[in-house]
């Protein structure tokens, strides 16, 4: 993911940050919605499913928003501290994410047996670009480090802290960041294509529920 001036960087900022906002609303709508409805068991599946599509894309969504916000600090840095100061920030997000994806990812796995077996090969295919990266950028080794001794924690020997950022590297951070911008950017795709199957199986039921109610009236 290549973004060439600030302008860019701003748009897409804002453009994801309104996205979010907009997510978070649907949340709080359809928590206001349960709420007054009387709830089928076919229904209640919908809305528990849509809460969770929404409340993870929303997560993914943010840590994208943070690294957009770190990398472009790294494209305008003009000091080596800048450099080190943008690059632990945006390894403790990749870490944190990354966390953070292998929690739900049993609840995610359900969803797509369950209800978007189709999907399965290109769940698959992410989980692999996911291995690949996490291999590629040392993720134990390196990231790990990163993140609980600069970053999300601070080592209490300065010596250890200083040796692993004195050894960050502006053009090599950029890569990594890049990289798994990629990765979340397959993954928001997937949980969009997710929800867009469910939007339409949810017309069709809808559909068919109004059929059958019509039909029973005139029967009636």
């Amino acid at each position: 993911m290549k973004i060439e001036d600030n302008k860019e960087y701003i748009e897409l900022i804002n453009s994801h940050h309104d996205n979010l906002k907009e997510s978070m609303k649907v949340v709080n709508f359809l928590k206001v919605s349960e709420s007054r409805l009387e709830m089928t068991e076919k229904l209640e599946h919908i809305f528990k499913y849509s809460e969770i599509n929404i409340k993870y894309f929303s997560f993914l969504t943010s840590s994208f928003l943070d690294l957009l916000c770190t990398l472009k600090g790294l494209f305008n840095s003009e000091s080596e501290w800048e450099d080190i100061y943008y690059s632990k920030s945006g390894f403790l997000t990749i870490y944190e994410t990354i966390n953070t994806y292998h929690f739900h990812q049993k609840e995610i796995k359900k969803i797509v047996d369950n209800d978007h077996p189709n999907l399965l090969d290109d769940y698959k295919k992410l989980n692999s670009f996911l291995k690949e990266y996490k291999s590629k950028y040392n993720h134990k080794t390196e990231i790990g480090p990163i993140r609980n001794k600069t970053a999300g924690h601070f080592d209490k020997n300065f010596t250890e802290y200083y040796e692993l950022v004195k050894k960050l590297n502006k053009t090599d951070s950029i890569k990594a960041i890049e990289s798994f911008l990629n990765f979340l950017k397959l993954l928001m795709y997937f949980i969009n294509t997710m929800a867009d199957l469910m939007k339409v199986r949810t017309e069709i039921d809808l559909d068919k529920s109004k059929r059958e109610f019509y039909k029973n009236q005139n029967n009636g």
